[in-house]
């Protein structure tokens, strides 16, 4: 590496062994493989795990997985690129790598940015979202720039004085979104000189980002993206801004839910329900669609408060677009009758719901925001539960990560969280949480038994050591099943029953010492030509009830051949049947339940190994009585020459400990 690419001050520390490696311009793998550049001695580290890379144009590093490992960053598990900020926390397998991004590199003025290609006219870009079909003009952006200039000289711009303001202009939060329909992403910052770079992302992921020409900064940027998205439900979109100085905005956010369909005019979103300190909503779709020609309802291009969450006795800026469709726009309480697009200035003393109602020829639309009031105090509240798998399994390792958020307007010292599931339990401590700011902790958990319904309950202060302006939303129960390991299979090799084998003939005798017997013989008088079965037994006990038979192999060997019985006889068959506890003359008739015909072995000394899935059938239909019972036979019996054509099979009994002895393979689930 040539000395103009060193880096003076980023860097990445091993936190175990306090390695330090020198974070640059060129891609560091991480990874146990000898050609990574930080080489792990981690079992549970893959060959190539992760990358740290410099990206140029954002002028920022970040960290992606490689594979299909998975890499933590402060404890949440990346699904992308993701930007690396002081002090972050990489997690790999077993190993925590910090993170100091002190300097920037070195020769950062060799490497600006050349300034951007120009611009086409604002007039001929699009600003407004596509999916609800109102274009967001020039004007509405002017107003929506001189907005966030006019909050940083009136109210200080954001928490720290100098930090910039980011708005997401599309779209508005609570939108309804066709499933593959294109909208366009958009946000800008303003409310400081210096703005350098300004972050898009979708679910935590960046997708854009727009970066000042000047190295020093711009007072303001916008940054689009057109988008479509391929899967149902809620999303987030939020953008973030850093300026020259070093000052970062609060994250922007905003949600809309993905459907199937189209979205029935008009297109406006439909909003979620509003919390707290949740972003403002778009107008509600009107319940009803207009008849064709008829004039459609009013349609709000967006209401918000800016910001949405204030300190006991300061001030915010409500903010609203173009109303279409409208010849009159109150907002209540305590503003009436507004232009638009417009924003007002108010100082709620409490947390304050305001509405704005538009109408015209069409009908009647709403759009609400909601002022947060803090009263100066920390408020912890447990954000989330998750756990890792989502359905613990009885006697594994579950991952259980909790998410604790100070949603209050002041600080929180030190204080003990806890959780809970059943007996078990985790009690530890944080060393406090700024206003605004949360902290993921995780710990390892091993369910002691099954359940379908658990109640899982995280506490955050739970010795109540901070003082807050709400103790009643410090606890979050979530429910989760607890599930018993998956049985492995077990295989089982049983010997026939020597007692229960043997041959019965057509004359009614029976014969349990000898070779098992299939074929025929002499002809006498009065029963004709002598024609016998042979019957094996096998003994199922050991096999438990309930259990699910996967697979089952029969072997037996064919020690003689006489005659020409597969000549003479037909195909060599296989019934089962159930001839009880003993052998009788019975058993010659007895019902054929089922029957196969296995490959044919016509020779002498052969052996006979048959794995059909019929078998398996036919052992999970016996293991009830415990016993699995066959008899062997020619489809042909007779033949009427009074030539013996038979053949002996070696049976269980007295060549216990022959490998030649009949024997059945079970494999099952318990």
């Amino acid at each position: 590496m040539s000395d103009s690419q060193a880096i003076q001050g980023p860097e990445l520390i091993v936190q175990h062994t306090g390695q330090v490696v020198s974070l640059t311009r060129e891609p560091l793998t991480i990874g146990r493989a000898e050609d990574n550049g930080l080489i792990l001695d981690d079992p549970q580290v893959a060959e190539r795990h992760a990358v740290i890379s410099w990206q140029e144009e954002a002028g920022v590093y970040t960290v992606e997985s490689l594979g299909e490992a998975e890499t933590f960053v402060n404890e949440i598990r990346i699904e992308g690129p993701q930007i690396l900020r002081q002090g972050d926390v990489i997690r790999v397998g077993d190993t925590i790598l910090n993170i100091n991004l002190e300097a920037a590199p070195a020769d950062k003025e060799e490497t600006t940015p050349p300034p951007p290609a120009e611009e086409e006219p604002p007039a001929k870009r699009s600003w407004g979202p596509i999916l609800i079909g109102v274009g967001i003009g020039l004007a509405a952006i002017l107003v929506l720039t001189c907005a966030l200039v006019f909050l940083n000289l009136v109210i200080g711009g954001g928490e720290e004085e100098g930090a910039p303001l980011v708005i997401i202009e599309s779209p508005a939060d609570g939108s309804r979104i066709s499933l593959g329909s294109e909208i366009t992403l958009q946000a800008t910052a303003g409310g400081a000189e210096d703005i350098t770079v300004l972050e898009l992302y979708v679910d935590n992921v960046i997708v854009a980002t727009a970066t000042s020409a000047d190295p020093q900064g711009a007072a303001s940027l916008t940054v689009s993206k057109v988008w479509s998205f391929t899967q149902l439900g809620r999303h987030k979109i939020s953008a973030e801004a850093r300026t020259a100085g070093g000052q970062s905005s609060r994250t922007a956010a905003v949600e809309v839910e993905v459907v199937g369909g189209l979205i029935p005019p008009p297109a406006t979103a439909t909003p979620m329900p509003a919390e707290p300190t949740q972003e403002p909503t778009a107008a509600p779709a009107p319940t009803n669609t207009p008849e064709p020609g008829a004039p459609l309802p009013p349609q709000i291009e967006y209401f918000r408060a800016s910001p949405p969450t204030i300190d006991a006795g300061g001030c915010t800026t409500l903010q609203w677009g173009a109303v279409g469709g409208a010849d009159r726009v109150v907002i209540e309480p305590d503003i009436g009758g507004v232009g638009t697009p417009g924003s007002t200035q108010v100082c709620p003393e409490e947390t304050t719901t305001y509405i704005l109602t538009a109408t015209g020829p069409g009908g009647e639309a709403q759009a609400s925001t909601v002022v947060t009031v803090m009263g100066g105090l920390a408020d912890l509240v447990i954000e989330s539960i998750a756990y890792d798998p989502p359905t613990p399994i009885v006697g594994e390792d579950t991952l259980v990560r909790i998410t604790i958020r100070n949603i209050g307007g002041g600080a929180a010292d030190a204080f003990n969280w806890e959780w809970h599931a059943g007996p078990d339990s985790q009690k530890e401590r944080v060393r406090g949480l700024d206003a605004g700011d949360s902290i993921a902790v995780s710990f390892v958990w091993q369910p002691g038994e099954a359940t379908e319904s658990l109640d899982t309950v995280a506490i955050a202060d739970v010795d109540g050591e901070v003082d807050e302006s709400s103790k009643n939303n410090n606890t979050l129960t979530v429910k989760i099943q607890v599930v018993e390991p998956e049985a492995q299979p077990e295989t089982v090799v049983i010997r026939s029953d020597g007692r229960l084998d043997g041959y019965v003939v057509n004359d009614g005798s029976v014969n349990t010492t000898e070779s098992i017997i299939a074929g025929n013989g002499t002809v006498i008088t009065p029963t004709g030509e002598l024609i016998a079965r042979g019957f094996m037994s096998f003994d199922l006990s050991g096999i438990p009830h309930g259990a699910t038979i996967q697979a089952v192999e029969l072997r037996f060997f064919q020690e003689k051949v006489e005659g020409n019985p597969y000549g003479k006889l037909g195909s060599f068959v296989i019934d089962h049947v159930a001839y009880g506890d003993a052998l009788t003359p019975d058993a010659f008739d007895a019902p054929t339940l089922a029957t196969l015909t296995p490959p044919q072995q016509p020779s002498a000394g052969a052996l006979y190994t048959i794995g059909d899935s019929l078998l398996a059938s036919w052992v999970q239909e016996d293991l009830e009585t415990g016993k699995f019972q066959l008899r062997l036979r020619f489809t042909a019996e007779a033949d009427g020459d009074g030539d013996e054509d038979w053949i002996a099979i070696v049976p269980g009994g007295g060549f216990v400990g022959s490998g030649n002895a009949p024997q059945l393979t079970v494999t099952y689930i318990p």
